[in-house]
């Protein structure tokens, strides 16, 4: 057994026997709420634990009544010893009862760690290099995950929850399972919902994790202080912050959130430096300005999964540029909006 878990089962005796501090109890509330697996044992010491206490409290009751029923019919006491009498009828059952209790909880404990362990479903992973991957999950869940990203999920959902992990960027229509929420785990950040369409950037780090959502609603958490939570509804966009612990909701007005997906983007008035940042990252091909005036050159217009080529071309003809391969990527030059004297 892992020496974490023997301090869990520790703190769960500390707590049934009421001697947990304050601090104690929530780092368990905390535990008992990060997995399934965690609730589970704990129900499982509870109920070992409750049967014990009934089980030694009807035993004192019953006692009590028998002694006062034959004290009523003995004509002359008998002086007998009150605790010999306890002694001899109830806390040596009651001894019995709670060794078989204690024996009982340590072949549970080993027991329901190699369960769990052994009949976990195979982990899979999925992982996108160069190129967007889409897959379905075995409960229907459809992902895309951008390039980079990787996803990791279970063969099989079972239990509770259906969990899975992330690092990059990716795009879920979740299927919808009201008594087994979808649980998406990105580092300490935690992203709850029951059947919902959602963009995540979960990053590959400790940095900042991103939510905007389309449909459904969406919860919003860190593992370590699910109390604090965010509800997201469509429009909605949740920045969590993991150094301070800040979860910052807003509305969402980024038009283009989705185009690495789509290749769909809208620019109002954009100024070009950010035109070609959202183009590198879609086209996936760095594209830079060959002076620095040319970024506070500006555009208005829609593209919908044109080729590169095609929106290369309509940026030149705009702004009065041209394009060059630089080696490492393209390379937009000319005269521009603003031409140099």
């Amino acid at each position: 057994m892992e020496q974490q878990d023997t301090f869990y089962i520790n703190l769960i005796s500390k707590y049934l026997c009421g001697e947990a501090l304050p601090e104690e109890i929530r780092i368990l509330e905390q535990w008992v709420d990060a997995d399934p697996a965690n609730a589970s044992l704990f129900r499982q010491y509870y109920r070992t634990w409750e049967a014990v206490e009934n089980a030694r409290i009807g035993a004192s009751v019953n006692l009590d009544n028998e002694w006062d029923l034959l004290k009523s019919r003995i004509p002359h006491p008998v002086p007998l010893r009150r605790d010999l009498r306890f002694a001899s009828t109830s806390r040596i059952p009651f001894l019995l009862l709670f060794r078989a209790a204690a024996i009982l909880i340590l072949l549970l404990i080993p027991a329901f760690f190699l369960y769990r362990h052994f009949t976990s479903p195979a982990e899979r992973q999925l992982a996108a290099g160069t190129e967007m991957v889409e897959q379905t999950l075995p409960d229907g869940t459809m992902v895309t995950l951008n390039a980079g990203a990787v996803l990791t999920y279970p063969s099989s959902f079972t239990g509770t929850f259906r969990n899975v992990s992330l690092k990059g960027e990716a795009w879920f229509e979740v299927t919808h399972d009201k008594t087994r929420p979808f649980i998406i785990s990105a580092g300490n950040a935690r992203i709850r919902v029951v059947g919902t369409s959602f963009f995540v950037n979960a990053g590959t780090g400790n940095e900042k994790k991103e939510v905007i959502l389309s449909s459904g609603i969406v919860r919003v958490y860190y593992k370590d202080d699910p109390r604090n939570t965010a509800l997201l509804h469509p429009g909605d966009r949740a920045e969590m912050k993991a150094e301070s612990g800040e979860i910052v909701k807003t509305v969402n007005e980024d038009p283009n959130f989705l185009a690495w997906k789509t290749k769909r983007m809208v620019f109002n008035n954009a100024p070009l430096d950010e035109v070609t940042a959202l183009l590198s990252k879609v086209y996936r091909t760095d594209i830079t300005l060959a002076e620095e005036r040319l970024k506070d050159c500006r555009i208005t217009a829609t593209f919908d999964r044109q080729s590169l080529e095609s929106v290369l071309h309509v940026l030149e003809a705009t702004l009065d540029l041209q394009s060059r391969d630089s080696g490492a990527g393209i390379q937009l030059y000319g005269r521009g909006c603003n031409p140099a004297r």
